[in-house]
């Protein structure tokens, strides 16, 4: 079977935000508001990717270090994400350089879940946090919140096995159902642990636009989708193409996104 948390490519930065730049934008202020972090912390955005929650941070008053390890991704963030308040850094977030308590809050959003090494992340983000700050995340939830992606999955799991056995690995993860992250948390020994959905509107212009998201080697759909043969790639796309415009002419089209944020405070 697949291995349900295969990484992205992680370099192509621009790829990346026609793939999730549309709804993270937007997931961004939500979760900082639902983290509680007040203005003038000192914030470390664990796999920063192109930036999208450092610049959100440091706009609303945050001082904020990104570290992640694509240097891809960090060129993007340093080229279209800058601000006073922000130093982006390379790094390996499973062990992270920073000694320990050195940050009012550690953050990450769309990352524990294509991550393999989950609780060493974690770990690693508590550890540099002082005592009453927060921890906090943000990831997809995989089983039925992310309709966007699941029209292509369903479709193409019905014509192709190992597609199939993708969809099945990735919605049954049950570390990012509803409470999974919480579960985490409160075993990483975390207090006053709290998890809530949120639901974003992820917009696109056309079916083009939206086919064109997977098939740009982004995420672990696309790199299974580009695998068919040009025959079932074909048919999967006209199928998917149906779907999309639901017997109405082309063009723009609204999905929600459902995702699940959990916060925590390191303990005394």
């Amino acid at each position: 079977m697949p291995e349900p948390n295969t990484q992205y490519a992680w370099s192509d930065a621009d790829a990346y935000q026609a793939f999730m730049g549309r709804w993270s934008e937007l997931l961004a202020p939500i979760f900082i508001d639902f983290t509680g972090i007040a203005p003038g912390a000192r914030v470390l955005d664990v796999a920063c990717g192109t930036g999208v929650l450092s610049k959100a941070l440091a706009e609303a008053g945050a001082s904020v270090i990104g570290v992640d390890a694509s240097a891809g991704y960090l060129a993007g963030a340093r080229s279209h994400r800058t601000h006073a308040n922000i130093t982006y850094q390379d790094g390996d977030i499973r062990r992270m350089q920073f000694t320990d308590n050195s940050f009012d809050a550690a953050v990450s959003t769309l990352a524990l879940d294509v991550l393999p090494e989950i609780e060493q992340v974690v770990s690693e983000m508590n550890r540099v946090t002082r005592t009453g700050g927060i921890v906090a995340s943000a990831v997809h939830q995989f089983l039925g919140g992310m309709t966007a992606f699941d029209l292509v999955i369903n479709t193409a799991a019905v014509l192709d096995a190992s597609i199939r056995e993708v969809r099945d690995a990735r919605a049954g993860r049950q570390q990012f159902w509803p409470d999974g992250q919480a579960a985490l948390w409160r075993k990483m020994g975390l207090v006053d642990v709290a998890e809530i959905p949120v639901v974003v509107d992820c917009e696109y212009p056309s079916f083009a636009d939206y086919w064109a998201t997977f098939t740009s080697g982004q995420g672990i759909v696309s790199r299974y989708l580009m695998a068919l043969s040009d025959d079932v790639q074909r048919t999967v796309q006209e199928h998917v193409r149906g779907g999309y415009l639901l017997g109405r002419p082309d063009g723009p089209r609204s999905f929600p996104m459902m995702f699940r944020a959990v916060r925590g405070m390191v303990p005394n």
